[in-house]
């Protein structure tokens, strides 16, 4: 009666604490700040439309950086229409009431306003973005980015210069996720690479020693465990780890990532681990046989052998793949100094 209870305890703590993590995790994807794009102005009649496509590009760039909630302007039409009437508006200030107070209706915390302006004597563009807080005005975000004049009607140039200009308003953001994030994937690969030269240097030193001496073969089986912890630790996140390291560094640091992180799975463990856990196999069948001496001596040197063909292949493989981790690392480090 009394372990129905305890049990029936340590479930609803269990239920407990799954709710409170669900509500935690539906609190987190509810964070992101909300934010309604103005429609960018021009005092240029000759240069309006495309003050009009840097906005939908400007939205849709922002949309792409999943960091705010973006209230896509064509589906409130109750803001539309104050927004014509005020289309000439750059800031929360000279707002009216009424607008502010449909804007907070669809629960807008911050609004972009943006400027395509000309300079005819040097002959460019500028496009001028900030962030600017509902509530209280302030401006936390403001940059501008210059367009060659030549280039304001293709469409793909303004889309990267619309993607540019929301990588400089957010400089200080991605810069952070990518220190986390290199710091995240090297301490993971560092450690790895540390535990599996662990596993190479006690085949290759004690090897002859965990035969016959029962400390060393410890040695060696908490070498392998340590292993074992941080290899399958790699291998069932290994999908989540590769998409993150992609959303923060790219596609083409991403496959580099990929190629080292198959290196680690195939090269390493499948064609040289495995092999020296099946000699840890036998270095127990050694231990716990009764083989005439001779057979024992005959098996000895085998493992011992067998040991040292598997560590050279496996010292080629980490070799190889701690390569393509260090040049990967020190490429994105030099481009982050930049």
């Amino acid at each position: 009666m009394k372990n129905n209870f305890r049990n029936f305890i340590k479930n609803l703590i269990l239920i407990g604490l799954t709710i409170v993590q669900f509500m935690a995790n539906v609190h987190a994807q509810n964070s992101k700040t909300n934010v309604y794009v103005w429609d960018f102005k021009t005092n240029d009649d000759t240069i309006e439309k495309f003050a009009e496509k840097f906005t939908e590009d400007f939205e849709t760039e922002l949309i792409k950086l999943e960091k705010y909630t973006v209230l896509q302007r064509r589906n409130h039409s109750q803001v539309l229409m104050h927004r014509d009437m005020e289309n000439r508006i750059s800031n929360v200030e000279n707002l009216s009431t009424d607008t502010v107070d449909k804007l907070k209706t669809i629960k807008a915390e911050m609004v972009v306003f943006g400027e395509l302006m000309e300079d005819e004597e040097s002959g460019i563009y500028e496009v001028i973005v900030f962030f600017q807080n509902l509530d209280n005005g302030e401006i936390p975000k403001k940059e501008s980015i210059i367009i060659e004049k030549a280039l304001i009607k293709s469409n793909s140039h303004r889309k990267k210069y619309m993607k540019s200009l929301i990588m400089k308003l957010h400089a200080k953001e991605i810069l952070e996720a990518k220190n986390e994030q290199l710091g995240f994937i090297s301490k993971k690969m560092d450690t790895y690479m540390v535990r599996v030269k662990d596993v190479q240097t006690a085949f290759e030193d004690i090897i002859n020693l965990a035969l016959k001496n029962e400390d060393y073969f410890k040695e060696l089986e908490n070498t392998i465990n340590a292993y074992n912890k941080i290899f399958m630790d790699l291998n069932a996140n290994q999908e989540k780890h590769l998409l993150d390291f992609e959303s923060v560094f790219g596609k083409a640091y991403g496959r580099d990532l990929e190629t080292a992180y198959n290196g680690i799975l195939n090269d390493i463990h499948k064609k040289h681990i495995l092999k020296l856990n099946n000699i840890r196999k036998k270095i127990l069948d050694f231990r716990g046989g009764q083989n005439s001496k001779n057979e024992r001596e005959r098996l000895g040197k085998e493992i011992i052998r067998d040991s040292e063909n598997s560590t050279l292949g496996l010292t080629v493989a980490i070799d190889k793949v701690e390569d393509e981790l260090d040049q990967l690392f020190i490429k994105i480090k030099t481009e982050m100094r930049e």
